[in-house]
């Protein structure tokens, strides 16, 4: 049996790509809080955390715009940058 793929909903995978986006901003505020400014309230376990979380949040957040790009192209909105 061939099951075929569920069409691209763009509305939904822009609100998708937006709020991944969020998400991670505020991943790399914290980590880059816990792991810069605020490190000496923390211990060394967690400082090693944040620095391993802020190029993972970033990560996400370059991934979170290309979805959002994508779905602007499929809404045909090809000046959204």
């Amino acid at each position: 049996m061939h099951t075929h793929p569920q069409p691209f909903h763009a509305p939904r995978t822009l609100t998708m790509g937006r709020l991944m986006m969020g998400v991670s901003i505020v991943g790399m505020a914290g980590s880059a809080a816990v792991a810069y400014p605020l490190a000496d309230r923390f211990g060394l376990a967690v400082q090693i955390a944040g620095h391993i979380a802020l190029p993972i949040s970033a990560a996400f957040f370059k991934l979170g715009y290309v979805v959002r790009l994508a779905a602007h192209h499929a809404l045909g909105n090809f000046k959204a940058g």
